[in-house]
């Protein structure tokens, strides 16, 4: 459980510095004008919303913003510097939900990726995962650093999860067709102190089968008493009622005990998400008896 932690840390931390090295040499051409002495590109901290955002896949600028802690006009800044130095590309969002954000392949290998990891283009429900995974990334992040601080956190983006092959498992359930069994892993994961949870988003109605079997998977894989279990739990974040009792629903019929699983929904992430990031601006800790959000 150590080295995984220390080997994410390392990698994370390896990302953040060969971007500011790259973005501020010569080979980009950007960092500040020796005339003016103004910045005329992506400083230090834009270099880290680009890591960011490479590690996280895209986002809107208002999850970016909080995880940075930037005020909506500096976020404004520093994007637009990213956007002239073609490192982050913005991409209309169906359903008059904004833009997301997207690191090019120029800017995922600034960030220390392959030029794969850069986004295509993305279709209309792909839009809404984006943007769903990118408030739960944001909000991850600044919950680790306001409120579950232990000694051991970190926490998987989508794309970190996609690349770990310990995150992959394989769902079994029936349909028409008989025993299915697919490839599986959450959509995010998250350790606090010595627990791995996989992070599970629901946006719409997934095929009761399939979900149920996935349900059953982690039944089999999460023990909180057991050290060697794979996961500790896991967090299931959902958009609607219906998806919600849903979920809850099929969890029972899946025997999950109901100490291993938790229930969130996105609206209530956002609103934690900008009660973490005041936390972090303020420069303080709940003190104790205060209420957890």
């Amino acid at each position: 459980m150590e080295g995984r932690l220390a080997a994410t840390k390392q990698c994370w931390d390896g990302f953040v510095v060969r971007a500011r090295m790259a973005m501020l040499g010569e080979r980009v051409g950007v960092g500040e004008d020796v005339v003016s002495g103004l910045c005329t590109g992506p400083g230090p901290r834009s270099l880290e919303a680009l890591a960011w955002l490479a590690r996280v896949g895209g986002a809107p600028q208002e999850p970016l913003r909080l995880a940075m802690g930037w005020s909506e006009s500096l976020a404004y800044d520093h994007v637009r510097r990213l956007v002239q130095a073609g490192l982050v590309r913005r991409e209309r969002m169906i359903r008059g939900e904004g833009s997301l954000i997207l690191a090019t392949s120029a800017g995922a290998m600034s960030a220390g990726y392959l030029a794969s990891r850069a986004p295509r283009s993305l279709g209309v429900s792909t839009h809404s995962d984006a943007r769903a995974r990118a408030w739960v990334s944001a909000w991850l992040d600044l919950r680790l650093r306001t409120r579950w601080e232990a000694e051991a956190t970190a926490w998987w983006s989508a794309l970190d999860v996609a690349e770990d092959e310990y995150w992959h498992c394989e769902v079994r359930y029936e349909d028409r067709r008989g025993m299915v069994r697919v490839a599986h892993r959450p959509d995010l994961a998250v350790q606090i102190s010595e627990r791995l949870i996989a992070v599970e988003i629901e946006l719409g109605s997934k095929l009761r089968g399939r979900l149920l079997g996935t349900l059953q998977m982690y039944r089999e894989l999460c023990d909180g008493d057991d050290d060697d279990a794979p996961f500790s739990g896991v967090i299931y974040v959902t958009n609607r009622d219906d998806v919600d009792d849903r979920v809850r629903r099929l969890a029972d019929d899946a025997g999950l005990d109901w100490s291993l699983v938790s229930f969130r929904r996105l609206e209530d992430i956002i609103e934690q998400t900008y009660t973490a990031a005041r936390d972090r601006a303020a420069n303080r800790r709940p003190v104790d008896g205060e209420p957890a959000r």
